[in-house]
């Protein structure tokens, strides 16, 4: 392989490692002959369309590459990744399967089929195969990641913010932790370590309208006119509704009356509010998002 060639592969790889997939696609579209079917063109070109969510065309692509080159566990990982995403979940776990039996101790193979559990809701199955996966690379930040996965899975909302606080610790700048980490914050009470997060996911990776949209509900919570709705946000909105009625019921039949009309009074306006405030402030924030 001449140099130009070989300098493009790299480039490649630069731009696809440092976070610019569709720069990928365009270095690789320069190559022809064989260099266009190098493993390293396929597994680059696999990786590019998975990132930007291309996961049809990334499938195709990372089966060509297997088919000329056999069982390679990267592309085994990027190939289940991909078929997951499109919610081809059986396709997914034999793809896994297939990378496990060459290397049954591959991080990347177990949190990967981890995940595919997740979305299948085996939860138990996911933590042990992250667990294993933890053995091997106990430092990994994709295994806290996976780690908070398994706690928002199983509602464990304050392991979740502190297993995503692990994987920022190792990469602040990772989309997929700040996301963590921000859902983990908002379902702790922590709206406004929510709304770093989810903002700072959503400015890194602002091609995903999900984490946009996270982003935009973070803001409206914490938004200063909602601030006394924040009891409906941290608790079951019927169990302030039942508190609230047994605090007016209870200071009327202790004989304080007047002040059981206050509180009633005051619970209806607060329900008024409750209803006219939000759509009023999602108006004003949309507006400022663009939307």
């Amino acid at each position: 392989m001449n140099e130009p060639t070989e300098a493009r592969l790299q480039m490649a790889g630069h731009w696809l490692q440092i976070g610019h997939p569709e720069r990928t696609l365009d270095e690789l579209q320069g190559l022809w002959g064989d260099a266009a079917i190098d493993y390293r063109a396929f597994l680059f070109r696999g990786a590019a369309l998975h990132t930007l969510d291309r996961n049809t065309e990334a499938i195709s692509v990372l089966r060509d590459g297997l088919s000329h080159y056999g069982q390679s566990t990267p592309m085994l990982h990027l190939l289940g990744s991909a078929l997951r995403s499109e919610g081809q979940l059986q396709e997914a776990e034999s793809v896994y399967l297939q990378g496990l039996s060459l290397d049954p101790n591959e991080p990347d193979l177990l949190l990967g089929y981890a995940i595919v559990c997740l979305a299948a809701g085996q939860t138990e199955k996911a933590s042990a195969l992250v667990e294993r996966a933890a053995s091997f690379a106990p430092e990994s930040a994709a295994v806290s990641s996976a780690r908070a996965q398994v706690a928002f899975a199983q509602g464990r909302h304050k392991d979740m913010r502190r297993h995503s606080q692990e994987a920022l610790s190792v990469d602040p700048e990772d989309p997929g932790a700040q996301a963590l980490h921000g859902t983990a914050s908002m379902l702790t009470g922590d709206p406004r370590s929510g709304y770093r997060s989810l903002a700072s996911a959503a400015a890194n990776n602002p091609a995903d309208g999900d984490l946009r949209g996270a982003a935009r509900e973070a803001k409206l919570i914490n938004h200063p006119l909602l601030r006394p709705l924040r009891p409906f946000q941290r608790f079951n909105p019927l169990v302030v509704w039942i508190g609230a009625v047994a605090i007016i019921y209870g200071l009327r039949y202790a004989g304080f009356g007047l002040l059981a009309t206050v509180a009633a009074i005051g619970w209806f306006a607060f329900c008024i509010y409750s209803w006219v405030a939000p759509p009023l402030v999602r108006r004003l924030i949309n507006r400022k998002w663009g939307s």
